[in-house]
């Protein structure tokens, strides 16, 4: 149901709009809110904790994408066409450029780049309604190429969630 919705952005090179599938935004709230909790931390205390917070996390992430995967295959089972696989893809993808951006500029900052990427895709990344290489939540379910980017986002991202965040935070996370 969610192909048969669509948003219809501008697009800045080689057209006027874009009917983009709520397909390719729907990953975007559940990321989010991963961001959201995990921001909300209290990162001294997290940085002194007995156990491992960054170990949690990356647990519980991983357990999010697999489920979203298996998610998928049984829809795509059931006949529910391809519109499951690129929901399970975007959600991989998009968690790994949050992850990697996170870690880059903070948490604010990466969930507002995350939540405006496939909009920047559409109106940067398409010419004459075809999605370039980099427009990865646009190219079809089936596709190698979208697929590889997207699990390669997912892998960096995985690695960025141990290591030091490159902008250095006060004692209050991003504020």
């Amino acid at each position: 149901m969610a192909d048969s919705v669509t948003v219809p952005i501008p697009v800045v090179i080689g057209g006027l709009t874009f009917d983009l599938p709520m397909s390719s935004l729907l990953p975007l709230v559940p990321v989010c809110l991963i961001l959201e909790g995990q921001a909300r931390a209290d990162g001294v205390a997290e940085r002194v904790a007995v156990r491992a917070m960054g170990g949690w996390d990356a647990a519980f992430m991983a357990v999010c994408v697999l489920v979203c995967a298996l998610a998928a295959v049984v829809a795509s089972t059931a006949g529910a066409g391809s519109a499951a696989t690129a929901l399970a893809r975007d959600f991989a993808g998009y968690l790994g450029l949050a992850l990697i951006i996170r870690w880059l500029g903070g948490a604010r900052l990466a969930t507002v780049a995350t939540a405006l990427f496939p909009f920047l895709c559409v109106s940067f990344g398409l010419v004459h309604n075809r999605p370039g290489i980099w427009a990865w939540p646009l190219h079809d379910a089936s596709s190698v190429t979208a697929s590889t980017q997207a699990l390669i986002l997912l892998a960096v991202g995985a690695v960025s969630l141990f290591l030091p965040p490159l902008r250095r935070h006060d004692a209050v996370n991003d504020e």
